[in-house]
């Protein structure tokens, strides 16, 4: 991440020598709740990923624990129950206009009210009307799936913060 670390300045990440002021910047500066987030913000994690419980102790210390995520929430589904049904709606309800406009969607990961994800195609990224409309129907899919509002956290969109950051 090319970050001078002081001496007292905790590494977390050995494969891609993120010390864990960056990882807290990058919590601040991003509002960054899970892992996966902050391993698109700053690469933490990215490598053998051996690091993943020192950035969720990291993440647990500034947010406070998360639920666990085989216990429903007050929606009465769990985050592996919430992705299911997400995943589900995507191959239903989603595929075949994602399809007719060359995008692809992955599902990452379901918390409380989020879904990571992270979408592929020459669209990705811009404000293209057409984008804007698969995405804003995405989330209401998702949410329609869950019985809840959800919402939508793209990895990309971190991912190009980093990069801008970095330049």
């Amino acid at each position: 991440m090319g970050c001078r670390m002081a001496a007292e300045d905790k590494l977390i990440c050995r494969c891609y020598l993120v010390p864990e002021s960056a990882i807290r910047r990058a919590v601040a500066d991003h509002g960054l709740r899970h892992v996966e987030e902050v391993t698109a913000v700053t690469r933490a994690g990215g490598g053998c990923s051996s690091c993943w419980d020192e950035i969720q102790a990291l993440l647990d210390g500034i947010h406070g624990k998360a639920p666990a995520r085989d216990v429903p929430d007050a929606s009465g589904l769990s985050a592996a129950q919430k992705r299911a049904r997400i995943v589900k709606a995507v191959e239903e309800e989603l595929q075949d206009i994602l399809d007719l406009n060359g995008l692809q969607l992955q599902v990452v990961d379901v918390g409380a009210d989020r879904v990571l994800a992270r979408f592929f195609g020459d669209r990705v990224g811009t404000t293209a009307a057409s984008f804007l409309a698969i995405k804003r129907h995405a989330v209401d899919r998702m949410s329609a799936a869950c019985g809840m509002k959800m919402n939508l956290v793209e990895l990309n969109v971190l991912e190009g913060l980093a990069k801008t950051a970095k330049a």
